[in-house]
């Protein structure tokens, strides 16, 4: 018995740098590294959540969880005033079918909670497993990586 057909779409491995305006190299073990970012908005607003491009580098071997990658927006008390959580690439690119040296190409928009305000905040980017709700451990002896970028909500 056939109950549906969907056709799957592959997508072909990076395997060449691409684009980014942040370098960064924070590992995420037993995943891969998050190798940079680039802030696609150019001004943050109330009206306007930020929305970024993360680049992560495949490990060399696939994990066996797929796991969600989050990015957090923290006002300056570190409160949680929006968020992105979603499989890599629009759910394109699950970690578990990562190739080893792969470029992973990740785009978030944000979603603001009703504690959002202006003022000075930060971005966080992690990730965990959706099942048990475990974030991985960075090699830094933390959860979540602190995004090198001075932000202002107006």
């Amino acid at each position: 018995m056939v109950l549906a057909r969907q056709p799957i779409e592959a997508v072909d491995a990076v395997y060449e740098p691409p684009v980014f305006e942040q370098p960064l190299s924070v590992n995420f073990p037993g995943v891969g590294t998050l190798i940079g970012f680039t802030l696609e908005t150019a001004q943050i607003t109330l009206d306007s959540p930020p929305q970024i491009t993360l680049i992560w580098r495949a490990g060399d071997v696939a994990p066996t969880v797929d796991y969600v990658v989050f990015v957090q927006l923290l006002d300056e008390q570190g409160q949680l005033i929006a968020q992105s959580d979603a499989r890599p690439a629009q759910a394109m690119r699950p970690t578990t079918g990562w190739r080893a040296g792969e470029y992973i190409v990740d785009s978030h928009r944000l979603v603001y909670n009703a504690n959002a305000h202006p003022g000075p905040a930060t971005l966080i980017v992690g990730m965990y497993d959706p099942t048990t709700n475990q974030r991985v451990q960075l090699s830094a002896n933390t959860d979540a990586a602190p995004l090198p970028i001075a932000l202002m909500i107006r």
